[in-house]
């Protein structure tokens, strides 16, 4: 849990070879609504992206050929040529589903399929390279930006499962200094980990999914955890070869009942009143097995500062995780332990890649953001700003 201290293509002519690239640039949107979507797998056979929450997406690629896909929606395939003359709006789809298919009720047995599938479906070992972003907001004002351009090995055959090679970052963040607030990140294993539901431990139900090709499988724990909280969610499974390729937690479903914990010496207290994970899966074309190509983790903690506070604060996180290619056999030089605090990491900035990189990319809220941080740098008496640009 979250803790918070209180003190806070190639192309091949003729004779000769050279090396293109292509580039695009859309906002993904709704059919019907022309709202944005988010989270719009888009891909190729070497190359990754998705959509922030402003449907916006960057994808580069030596191949010339872009898949866009979102559960429910009809996929999309075309290529860069082909993208570059439309305009800068891409309308999906939602697909047409048959709504007279038998639910189950209890899907147990059916998810002990699922499960008995998992050492063919996904890869053992496998290394990626990644983006990170985490965005942290007090009180609905964000205070910390950190993005993380690296490698992550994944090899379920080693001690530590994961391994992660820290390529690039940047990362800015101001408190207010009399507030004495600091925040910890979850670590990296935490927010990459699937903790799937014990089939012996949980209820399982199917329920309507918006695509024939897939069933959505709900979960809810049987008993109540120490914090006397019913975990649930959901799974979102391949109907062709059982594979799970959405995986949705929720690990706090009563938040009245839970005790804050003591903060610091000053009587301050905080309780976590949120935390939910996502996880998304994708099959690698070369090996026909999945990996993780998403993650994102939200949460929020409500806290007081002191024993004489009576408005409290909250803090809302969100972490994002994007493999930004299919995996590969590269090898990766660990420099930063995935059991420590994300924002401990110290690396330096580059301010030539983050210019020139083009799928991590800031939406309208963060360049404001950034924008407030470079007019408060002076005020050092009343903020304390830390980053390394």
């Amino acid at each position: 849990m979250i803790k918070f201290i209180l003190s806070i293509y190639l192309l091949f002519c003729g004779v000769f070879t050279y090396s293109q690239t292509f580039q695009v640039k859309k906002i993904v949107v709704d059919n019907t609504t022309k709202l944005p979507l988010e989270n719009v797998s888009i891909f190729n056979e070497t190359d990754n992206s998705t959509t922030n929450t402003d449907g916006e997406f960057i994808f580069v690629s030596k191949k010339n050929e872009i898949n866009l896909n979102l559960l429910g929606y009809e996929g999309v395939k075309t290529t860069f040529g082909e993208l570059n003359k439309t305009n800068d709006t891409l309308f999906m789809q939602l697909k047409t589903t048959q709504l007279n298919e038998v639910v189950v009720s209890n899907a147990g047995d059916y998810m002990k399929k699922v499960y008995d599938k998992m050492k063919d479906n996904y890869l053992k070992n496998y290394t990626v390279n990644f983006f990170l972003r985490n965005v942290l907001q007090k009180d609905n004002e964000i205070i910390v930006l950190q993005d993380i351009n690296g490698k992550k090995n994944h090899n379920e055959s080693q001690k530590k499962l994961l391994s992660l090679e820290f390529l690039n970052m940047r990362k800015t963040s101001f408190y207010v200094k009399k507030d004495h607030v600091s925040f910890r990140f979850p670590d990296f294993m935490e927010l990459s980990s699937a903790i799937w539901p014990l089939l012996d431990k949980c209820s399982f139900s199917e329920t309507t999914c918006n695509d024939d090709n897939y069933k959505k499988i709900l979960f809810e724990s049987n008993e109540k955890n120490n914090a006397g909280q019913i975990f649930n969610g959901y799974m979102i499974v391949n109907k062709t070869d059982y594979a799970i390729v959405e995986y949705s937690f929720e690990g706090i479903n009563n938040v009245e009942i839970i005790p804050y914990e003591k903060s610091g010496l000053s009587g301050g207290k905080h309780r976590t009143i949120k935390y939910n994970k996502m996880l998304q899966f994708r099959k690698d074309v070369v090996s026909n097995k999945y990996f993780l190509s998403n993650a994102k983790l939200d949460a929020t903690v409500e806290g007081l500062l002191d024993k004489n506070a009576t408005k409290p604060f909250y803090f809302d996180l969100e972490i994002n995780f994007l493999a930004i290619n299919n995996p590969t056999n590269e090898k990766v030089i660990p420099n930063f332990a995935t059991d420590k605090d994300i924002f401990k990491a110290k690396f330096p900035y580059s301010e030539d890649f983050w210019k020139n990189q083009n799928q991590l990319f800031l939406t309208k809220e963060l360049k404001l953001f950034l924008k407030s941080v470079a007019e408060i740098k002076d005020k050092t008496k009343e903020y304390e700003v830390i980053g390394n640009f």
